[in-house]
């Protein structure tokens, strides 16, 4: 039998990046489409600014969401890096996903104008858009997913388990984990 003290505990460390940071208020229509050719994504520049590659080195981020288990609401990602580290209520770039688009339960694209660093993606399978992590008894009802690292435990990760260091394109897989 699980503990209320570690139960609470649970809700502390899950709640603040799923419920909260995802709770801003914005509403889909604030965000503006990040390509023309991209009609599965959303985006919305935070900090975020396009770079010209006549000024600075920029790289791309091919991101790959594997295991989604259905077509209903959203997916919302969040860039982080050293300057707004995760759990950061906004990291430095959100981008919401309409997974209506997705097909045999994968997505996949690619995001352009990052300069070297580190960089993490975390992300939260909304499937009721209701911008937070849904719980049952203590449990995530939705599922979540981190760049590169399959998360096992209840607690929240740390942002060095899925940072990478951005030195040129790349392919990040984040597999959906759902506890439900």
């Amino acid at each position: 039998m699980i503990s209320i003290g570690w139960q609470l505990c649970v809700i502390g460390l899950w709640v603040p990046f799923f419920s909260i940071a995802q709770n801003h208020g914005d509403p889909l229509l604030s965000f503006s489409q990040f390509s023309t050719t991209d009609k599965n994504s959303l985006f919305l520049e935070n900090d975020f600014q396009a770079l010209s590659k006549a000024t600075v080195s920029s790289y791309s981020i091919t991101v790959v969401i594997i295991n989604i288990r259905n077509t209903k609401g959203v997916i919302r990602l969040k860039f982080y890096d050293d300057n707004a580290p995760f759990p950061h209520d906004t990291g430095f770039l959100r981008i919401v996903i309409n997974k209506a688009q997705i097909e045999n339960r994968t997505f996949t694209a690619t995001y352009h104008g990052f300069t070297s660093k580190y960089i993490g993606i975390a992300l939260h399978d909304d499937e009721n858009s209701n911008k937070k992590l849904d719980f049952e008894w203590f449990i995530p009802r939705e599922g979540y997913a981190f760049s590169d690292y399959y998360h096992t435990s209840l607690l929240r990760p740390k942002f060095s388990s899925f940072r990478f260091q951005l030195k040129e394109d790349k392919l990040v897989i984040m597999t959906m984990r759902y506890h439900q």
